[in-house]
């Protein structure tokens, strides 16, 4: 009976999110006047360089998503172990 709510609740909320972002899009005002603008260029100042080759920040960064990853999957094992006890040994 949990899988036929789950395959009923996860189109629903597919098309409650389509229809949300629809709504918000066609909310906008339109702009009467929208081909009639003169074109602008804007420069940028480069803004302060920020050194982003950091290894030990590389380092901890890729450890973290190991350890991420890794407990995703044991949640994943831990989670079909309990769902189906017959089938685990």
């Amino acid at each position: 009976m949990k899988h036929v709510r789950t395959l009923v609740a996860v189109p629903a909320v597919a098309v409650g999110i389509v229809l949300a972002g629809a709504t918000q899009a066609s909310a906008r005002p339109v702009d009467p006047d929208w081909g009639n603008h003169e074109s602008v260029v804007v420069v940028h100042e480069p803004g302060p360089t920020v050194q982003v080759h950091d290894t030990a920040n590389e380092a901890r960064q890729a450890g973290a998503a190991a350890i991420g990853g890794a407990a995703v999957a044991l949640a994943a094992v831990w989670i079909h172990r309990r769902r189906h006890p017959a089938e685990a040994y």
